[in-house]
């Protein structure tokens, strides 16, 4: 697993290799996530670099960032899921809607899901991302798959009290408040190659909030594939290394049971093969 870490009170982010739990430094030779994908736009195996030499740090002793580098493009699908179209009262769309974040709004497995004062509705939604590897513009998706060189977990929380706004007789969503809130948005914990997942639309996707399991389900219920999305996005913009599609959440989100986060709760995703990503709950 690719991890961004930084030893504990430091500033600057390094890129390593998760094995087990020591985490070792390749950034002399990688320093950004993009420079390693980019190298590896096919995914890597473990043998794919010598750890000989390089310094190691105990998991302990280190906290994980996002494995997105500052200025790459954060891309995230809405309705993506037909029963979770469903519980949001909307109609499954017939072409995916995209929107974006900043990286301001993403932070590591293990850091705090800050509650904004603007927003007393957030709300959680775990999903299946995948990091570029090779630039892609009008890409098919036919040879989509070529271009995804590993994959992550995005827990997408959304300000559901932010989320629609009137404007005169229509209602539109409003996308930067809802969804673009400071350290409001996991991901991670690292990435994980491609070659080891055989069918990423074939993973089972659970979410705990505290003890109670509120999302399972599996990645073959999208309505666009991950292959859709790419041939969707890069018709329109040029994707990147180290750029992020996260791919939607399943039915089970909280806010349409009036479900909140509060501070103190803790929630934990689940991606069968890829990972766990983990956080608790602050007011910022």
């Amino acid at each position: 697993m690719i991890v961004r870490f930084k030893e504990k009170n430091a500033q600057i982010y390094h890129i390593g290799i998760k094995v087990k739990d020591y985490i070792y430094d390749i950034t002399d030779q990688y320093p950004t996530v993009a420079s390693f994908v980019g190298a590896h736009p096919d995914g890597w195996e473990s043998n794919s670099m010598s750890l000989d030499g390089l310094p190691v740090f105990n998991e302990d002793e280190v906290m994980l960032g996002p494995p997105v580098d500052d200025g790459a493009s954060v891309y995230l699908v809405g309705a993506n899921y037909k029963k979770h179209a469903e519980e949001a009262g909307l109609d499954v769309p017939q072409t995916p809607v995209i929107f974006m974040k900043p990286t301001t709004s993403l932070i590591g497995s293990g850091e705090s899901i800050c509650l904004s004062k603007v927003s007393q509705q957030m709300d959680y939604e775990g999903e299946l991302a995948v990091i570029i590897g090779r630039s892609a513009h009008c890409v098919g998706k036919g040879i989509a798959k070529k271009h995804v060189a590993g994959l992550t977990i995005v827990n997408d929380v959304t300000a559901r009290d932010l989320q629609w706004v009137n404007l005169g007789k229509h209602r539109i969503v409003d996308w930067l408040s809802s969804k673009c809130l400071d350290r409001s948005t996991p991901v991670g914990p690292g990435i994980v190659s491609v070659n080891s997942v055989s069918n990423p639309h074939m993973l089972n996707l659970k979410t705990h909030l505290n003890d109670k399991i509120m999302q399972d389900s599996t990645t073959s219920l999208m309505v666009f594939s991950i292959w859709d999305l790419i041939e969707f996005l890069s018709a329109r913009l040029t994707l990147r290394p180290g750029d992020i599609i996260s791919t939607g959440t399943p039915v089970g989100v909280g806010g349409f049971r009036k479900i909140f986060l509060k501070p103190g709760d803790s929630l934990r995703i689940e991606v069968e093969k890829v990972g766990v990503l983990q956080n608790t709950v602050i007011n910022d």
